[in-house]
């Protein structure tokens, strides 16, 4: 399975984001609150990319600090439904648990 690009969604249950991922770009979509997340993407391996956002709309504060904020991420497991990785940054320190998104 390729997990460099598709649609996936967090495996938490309030985590609703759906994520479209391209080889070089990524968008989290929130269908609650519309918030809309583009973060470009850097592959360092097969493994480990670095994600940067360059976007962000209908946030309901000001986001300008997120800009340009980098979040190292490295892919720890895989199965036939989806992933999991470790996201690290300045300000998190995350596993987290993806699924492909339902058709």
């Amino acid at each position: 399975m390729d997990y460099r690009t598709g649609k996936f969604n967090y495996v938490l249950e309030n985590r609703p984001e759906l994520i479209i991922r391209t080889d070089s770009t990524q968008i989290e979509i929130n269908p609650i609150t519309k918030v809309e997340a583009y973060s470009s993407i850097e592959w360092k391996s097969d493994c480990e990319y670095v994600m940067t956002y360059t976007e962000i709309i209908n946030y309901p504060e000001d986001a300008s600090h997120m800009i340009g904020q980098e979040i190292n991420v490295k892919i720890i497991s895989t199965n036939s439904n989806g992933y999991k990785v470790h996201a690290t940054s300045p300000r998190i320190d995350n596993v987290l648990e993806f699924i492909n998104a339902k058709k």
